[in-house]
């Protein structure tokens, strides 16, 4: 580097200093948003995909039976009800063996309106996009709006197609369907879980969720074993 380009970084890193000085700190916030938010989340994506990497030769020694997420919900107890439900009760129903895993995420929070987008909102849906990606997630289980988002980009299976006759003609009235904004179609992408005793037996809190196969899912015979499940068949 000559000393005229270094002379220059150091009057532009002067300047950012003083243009971040003489902001309020809601104004810092917003301009170091602003300016650098695609570097930031370029930084969450590569810290989560190092993470996963690490994750996996860590546990590589473990097949995976499922992966699933639960978006925006609360937990309504102190005890730890979701572990309960899927690493006890599903894995008990499915006959795993120890060394096979249930992966459950119920800790991710993202709103879809535009006006209350911020940096955790863009990080949560980087790292639910890299899980998406790399074919590691399976069931998402979340609001309306979440499954019209994904479902809109054709982000499930079409459960008419994937559900077992015997599974389909109990749980057809819960069916949610939703239209492919790129090819019109419409399918029924996920399935009403509300009604079941989810909620009460998992302690968590949302409104009216809604159970949805990923598109590219590995294990899909096993996601349709949790619609079973949920629903006691």
């Amino acid at each position: 580097m000559t000393p005229y380009e270094d002379k220059t970084l150091k009057d532009s890193l002067q300047e950012e200093k003083n243009k971040l000085k003489n902001m309020s700190l809601k104004d810092r916030l917003w301009y170091i948003w602003e300016y650098y938010k695609i570097p930031i989340i370029g930084t969450v994506v590569a810290v989560f995909l190092i993470f996963s990497i690490f994750s996996a030769v860590h546990n590589n020694r473990f097949e995976t039976a499922l992966s699933c997420v639960i978006l925006n919900s609360q937990p309504d107890s102190e005890k730890d009800l979701v572990s309960e439900y899927f690493d006890q009760g599903f894995r008990e129903y499915l006959g795993l063996a120890d060394e096979t895993k249930i992966d459950v995420d119920h800790s991710m929070s993202i709103s879809f309106d535009n006006s209350n987008m911020t940096e955790f909102t863009y990080a949560e849906l980087a790292k639910l996009s890299a899980l998406i990606s790399s074919k590691e997630l399976d069931v998402m289980i979340a609001r309306k709006d979440s499954i019209d988002h994904f479902g809109e980009m054709g982000g499930f299976l079409d459960l008419k197609e994937v559900l077992p006759p015997d599974v389909y003609d109990q749980v057809k009235d819960q069916l949610y369907e939703v239209t492919n904004s790129e090819t019109g179609e419409t399918i029924a992408c996920g399935i009403k879980i509300g009604n079941t005793d989810f909620l009460k037996k998992t302690g968590l809190t949302m409104n009216d969720p809604i159970l949805g196969i990923i598109s590219n899912s590995t294990r899909t015979d096993t996601a349709v074993k949790l619609i079973r499940y949920v629903y006691g068949l």
